[in-house]
């Protein structure tokens, strides 16, 4: 078999294992009452019917999971439920695919070429990492407290994967391209010319936020404060070009109008017009880790074994996630969204419904995958001490044991 054919079948067949293993985990999940794909396959679709499709779009204006769910059952006349699992396996392939991209894209801009079976496996662990889970921790069960990069019970979280991931890369490509005139992108040709990728993100941040806005949550607000950050740094040290980079300030702002205009319409539909399922509830601050509390006797801890990987990544190298576009905004997403996880919440009887802890996991995301494609580049580091391997090989380690965890959660959701 050719090297190019060997790759193909080395990418394919974790991206079919994980439709196979996301379609399950809906057609396992649906059946009890409690789960989200219950709630979002028997309460909110049949909302979308012609007849009263304004008032299904007024409790879920996050649609883009529903309309596609809808559309693959109409066009090949199959069961819901089947069609729900179709749509949640696209959707996991999709972030997949991307996850595999960003890899290639980031170990090709150092080093050249990497083996695509790798970097496939890479992919695939971080489509499935869980957090670690210990029942004598009293942290809550598999997935609450800790919380997860990779919600996979959630169809509406998991749509947004790809999307924001591809937001990360375009703005990552676009700072740097603003920095400096011979930057070549890492994963995007913006030394072509910069401004169709600002149309670009401005398309995929919306679809991000028809898919859930909690990603744009926590991301427009990271963009916002480090460039809005660096603009002042420029204005105090006088620099010539501070007036050019607010500029780019205002474009890059222009790209989020869009979606910030439909996140004003969701809440309006949401929590104005009487969509959010006839509650009366609204946003509110909380006491620190009010709601969070909720979920697990011990944040620090939750934290830690949700963040285990990407916190052990960050004490070996600090100076990268300080210093780098790619760090410093993944970094500031998760602090962003830790900040709304910890304050916000919801009035009334949805105040457990946590919503506000959903931005964190976007972060969360960010974290995990930035942390991932620093250690692919550590680990073909020529200079390396021999304290920085055994960092390195301990990385990857706390990385496997993660992944193990997220087939472990799976199986607890396919045994019931």
């Amino acid at each position: 078999m050719e090297k190019k054919n060997r790759d193909y079948l080395a990418i394919a067949i974790p991206a079919v294992v994980l439709f196979f293993l996301t379609s399950k985990l809906v057609l396992t999940d649906v059946e009890y009452v409690l789960s989200d794909y219950n709630g979002h396959i028997r309460v909110y679709l049949p909302m979308f019917a012609p007849e009263h499709w304004t008032n299904g779009w007024m409790a879920v204006p996050y649609c883009l999971w529903h309309v596609c769910t809808l559309l693959i059952h109409n066009v090949l006349r199959i069961p819901v439920e089947n069609a729900a699992g179709i749509c949640s396996g696209l959707f996991a392939v999709f972030g997949y695919f991307v996850t595999y991209w960003m890899a290639q894209c980031t170990v090709k801009s150092v080093r050249g070429e990497e083996n695509s079976t790798k970097l496939a496996l890479v992919a695939f662990g971080l489509s499935v990492v869980q957090p670690l889970y210990f029942a004598w921790l009293n942290a809550g069960n598999r997935y609450l407290g800790p919380f997860s990069p990779n919600p996979m019970h959630n169809p509406t979280q998991m749509c947004v994967r790809g999307f924001s991931l591809l937001c990360f890369c375009l703005v990552v490509d676009l700072w740097g391209a603003n920095r400096d005139a011979a930057y070549r992108g890492i994963f995007f040709k913006v030394e072509n010319g910069a401004k169709k990728y600002y149309l670009y993100l401005a398309v995929v941040l919306l679809l991000s936020t028809i898919a859930k806005p909690t990603f744009a949550e926590t991301f427009i607000p990271a963009v916002g404060f480090l460039m809005l950050g660096e603009w002042i740094a420029k204005l105090v040290r006088k620099a010539p070009d501070a007036g050019k980079y607010f500029k780019s300030c205002l474009t890059m702002l222009g790209c989020a109008v869009p979606a910030l205009a439909y996140i004003l319409v969701q809440f309006l539909a949401y929590f104005i017009w009487g969509g959010s399922y006839g509650s009366d509830g609204g946003l509110i601050l909380t006491k620190p880790f009010e709601v969070w509390s909720l979920f697990t006797e011990n944040v620090i801890l939750s934290v830690a074994l949700g963040m285990a990987f990407p916190i052990l990544m960050i004490l070996m190298d600090a100076q990268y996630y300080l210093r780098t576009d790619s760090g410093r905004l993944a970094l500031a997403s998760y602090a962003i969204g830790f900040a709304e996880a910890a304050l916000l919440g919801e009035s009334g009887i949805k105040l457990s419904h946590a919503d506000f802890i959903w931005p964190m996991m976007s972060g969360m995301l960010l974290m995990w995958t930035v942390c991932t494609l620093r250690l692919l580049i550590l680990e073909h580091t020529n200079s390396r001490t021999k304290t920085q391997q055994c960092f390195i090989a301990g990385a990857w380690f706390v990385f496997v044991v993660h992944v193990i965890y997220g087939f472990a959660y799976l199986a607890e959701k396919f045994a019931g």
